[in-house]
């Protein structure tokens, strides 16, 4: 299957979640992930932050600032199609609805933060496979991102388990993660 019909078949599943479901399987979700030795380990975490049917990362983000750790999210530049790094302080005051309507650092709380400084990442997308191949929307955003760190950093993709396919076609820019997490396991990506 190309990418594209996998893209087109995992959103249309997707989009049919109930508002229950995604909370219910983004806390498991949760659960998972910070149960995970690289998470708890982390101090400086990249989360994506949720917008449509994704895995939900609101309640995640604000457990893990009460944690104390620190978090950092994406601003999308879109001309140049790469994600800027921002420290976020406050989940409910500090962001606004940016470059494709995801929410993203007001300007007035953009505190800007290296990738060198990032120490767990955690990435969206629409398909996983067991080899750590991710699908997103298409933009490469992502793939930018993870491919310009300067050094080894656990990168973990979060999805609901129907989004979990056999095998997504690869080309050169593709980055893999880690590992995904599924509200039924944690998958231990293993690299070809």
């Amino acid at each position: 299957m190309e990418k594209e019909d996998i893209r087109k078949k995992i959103l249309s599943l997707r989009d049919s979640l109930t508002e229950e479901e995604m909370r219910s399987k983004s806390g498991l979700i949760q659960k998972r992930l910070f149960n995970l030795p690289e998470f708890k380990k982390a101090r400086t975490i990249f989360f994506y932050v949720s917008t449509r049917n994704e895995v939900k990362t609101e309640r995640m983000i604000k457990s893990a600032l009460n944690l104390g750790k620190r978090v950092v999210v994406p601003i999308s530049d879109v001309k140049e199609r790469k994600l800027i790094l921002s420290e976020l302080k406050d989940f409910d005051k500090e962001l606004e609805p940016g470059a494709f309507n995801i929410l993203e650092p007001k300007r007035e709380f953009f505190r800007p933060v290296l990738s060198e400084e990032v120490d767990f990442i955690i990435v969206p997308g629409i398909a996983f496979d067991k080899n750590g191949d991710r699908i997103g929307y298409g933009m490469g955003f992502y793939d930018k991102f993870l491919s310009s760190l300067k050094k080894r950093v656990p990168t973990v993709g979060l999805a609901y388990e129907f989004q979990m396919v056999d095998d997504i076609p690869v080309d050169d820019k593709d980055v893999t993660v880690d590992k995904v997490l599924t509200e039924e396991r944690t998958i231990e990506c293993f690299k070809l």
